[in-house]
C-alpha cells in the first residue's frame, strides 16, 4: 500500500532486504519482490537479494532484469568487490574502500541513507554511490550499528585519503 501511494513516482527506492528466516521459499520473495518493484524507480540489493527477485547472482544480468521490470536505477551491491550501478544508458563500478571489518551490521543501512541523500541531493550516479560505498565502509568497520553511522564530513574524509582507483 505505502508503495502504490507513490505511483512509481521519481525516487521510489525499494530495498529488497531479503531475510530468509521471514519467507517461506525463494520463490515466494521473487514473486513479492516483483510486484512490488511494478512501483519503484530505484531498485538496491545484495547479490543474494538480487538472486531471489530476479534468479541470477551474475550482477549485470541481475540487474538487467531488474531494468525490465521497470526500475530507472539498479544498485547491486558487492561487498568487498564494490558496488555494480545500472540505468539503461549508464553502467559503473566503484570499488570497495580499504576497511577492516569489525561489524557488518548497519553497513547496507548507511550505504541506503547515504544513497537516498545523494539521490535526493541530485548528484551524479559515481558521486552518490561512491559516497554510499564510503557510508557502508565506514560502518562496517566500526563495533556498533546505529550508532556507527557516519556524518558526511566522516564520508568526505574517507574518501579524501582513500586511494583512487
Amino acid at each position: 500500500a505505502a508503495l502504490s501511494s507513490r505511483e512509481r513516482r521519481s525516487l521510489t527506492v525499494l530495498d529488497l532486504d531479503f531475510r530468509p528466516t521471514f519467507w517461506h521459499s525463494v520463490d515466494e520473495v521473487g514473486t513479492v519482490v516483483r510486484s512490488a518493484l511494478r512501483y519503484a524507480t530505484v531498485a538496491v540489493g545484495n547479490v543474494a537479494e538480487v538472486e531471489a527477485a530476479v534468479g541470477t547472482t551474475e550482477p549485470d544480468a541481475a540487474a538487467d532484469r531488474l531494468l525490465e521490470l521497470g526500475v530507472n536505477l539498479v544498485i547491486v551491491k558487492l561487498g568487498p568487490a564494490g558496488v555494480l550501478a545500472k540505468s539503461c544508458d549508464e553502467r559503473l563500478e566503484v570499488q570497495a574502500k580499504p576497511i577492516n571489518v569489525v561489524n557488518g551490521l548497519g553497513a547496507g543501512d548507511a550505504f541506503g541513507g547515504a544513497l537516498c541523500h545523494g539521490l535526493l541531493a541530485g548528484w551524479s550516479l559515481l558521486k552518490t554511490v561512491t559516497f554510499a560505498n564510503a557510508a557502508g565502509a565506514i560502518v562496517a568497520s566500526r563495533l556498533s550499528c546505529s550508532e556507527a553511522m557516519p556524518t558526511v564530513n566522516e564520508i568526505e574524509e574517507l574518501l579524501e585519503r582513500a586511494p583512487r582507483a
